[in-house]
């Protein structure tokens, strides 16, 4: 993604400099208040299609455009960008929305999808498109776009390997820009509950610099001081994953200890407990013994599949991380198995 974004950036850069009838095509569905702002230098039927892509009618000059004869075979309509244009600026006229349609099947996929996107009636007609045609690197991009069709992680990264390793025109950097926002928006959604919770854990120490140290001003800093403090930062960053999370329920004593478990997502077999590490703690081996002691009552919950420690560490004691990675890992007890998985963050 890192890779596809900066291709990306790039060839933005170098079309916001062009001036040309494509970048009035790319702001329009990019961002159609930049087009005031930008210059262009047209011919004048690109300034008459260029009207178009500012939301503007004008049916009599582009049916005088459109009806031109010929030049050496190549008519008005020849470029997809100046049609497009042409076509927005007099839609409803007949003859334009018949050549919308040719253009529309006569064009490979990201022609398609540039088309589609430009008038929503061609939706569906993409839709079917998109499964029917499959020779084409652009189709894996394009279903995953739509999210009509779920495409193996494999195919998607070959098809986007696929399609940047040749010029990328105003048609693909606009699909690969969807794509993008498609798979930003997805992130979580084609990630699995451990997943999610791994990816939480792990960002939790950046994440929480905003309100512990970069306040607005005039706002106090959010003070970490142990762990419920952690807990209640999980509980709220976490409960908007997953809405049936739960947090502080007591399990049966063993041995004379009645043990609270953390955060609780008990259709998912997951449970998570927090640990903060503080400045007067002197390092990590009584957490180590902590946390032995509490794996011994979480068999209690015999639906239990998944148990993630976290312990936050802010002042850095943690002597040797290899302590608590030495936790990982399954514990059995009376035919009852769950998984533990120790993350420390600073």
């Amino acid at each position: 993604m890192v890779y596809l974004r900066q291709i990306l950036k790039e060839n933005r850069a170098r079309l916001l400099e062009s001036g040309n009838i494509e970048l009035a095509a790319y702001l329009h569905l990019h961002c159609a208040k930049d087009l005031a702002t930008h210059s262009f230098d047209l011919s004048p039927e690109e300034q008459v299609a260029l009207l178009g892509y500012k939301g503007e009618q004008d049916p009599v000059r582009v049916m005088a455009v459109v009806t031109k004869p010929a030049f050496k075979g190549i008519s008005a309509t020849s470029n997809i960008f100046k049609f497009t244009g042409l076509y927005l600026a007099a839609k409803n006229e007949p003859q334009l929305k018949q050549l919308l349609q040719a253009k529309f099947m006569e064009g490979d996929l990201k022609q398609k999808y540039f088309l589609a996107r430009m008038e929503p009636s061609l939706h569906n007609d993409l839709v079917t498109a998109s499964t029917q045609i499959n020779h084409d690197p652009a189709a894996a991009l394009v279903r995953s776009v739509l999210q009509k069709v779920a495409v193996p992680q494999s195919d998607l990264n070959a098809a986007i390997v696929a399609v940047v390793a040749g010029d990328i025109d105003v048609q693909l950097q606009l699909l690969l820009e969807d794509l993008e926002r498609t798979l930003l928006e997805t992130h979580y959604v084609n990630k699995s509950a451990e997943e999610v919770i791994r990816t939480v854990l792990n960002n939790f120490s950046n994440a929480v610099q905003k309100v512990t140290k970069n306040r607005r001003k005039g706002h106090d800093n959010f003070l970490i001081r142990d762990e419920y403090d952690v807990q209640d930062l999980l509980y709220v960053i976490l409960k908007s994953h997953f809405p049936s999370l739960r947090d502080e329920d007591a399990i049966p004593k063993v041995g004379g200890k009645s043990t609270k478990i953390d955060l609780i997502l008990r259709a998912e077999g997951i449970l998570i407990e927090a640990k903060m590490i503080k400045a007067g703690d002197s390092n990590e081996v009584n957490f180590i013994e902590e946390l032995k002691v509490d794996f011994e009552s979480y068999h209690e919950c015999k639906w239990l599949k998944k148990l993630f420690c976290f312990v936050y560490d802010p002042e850095r004691k943690t002597r040797d991380l290899s302590n608590f990675k030495d936790l990982d890992g399954e514990r059995v007890k009376a035919g009852h198995k769950f998984n533990v998985e120790v993350i420390v963050a600073s």
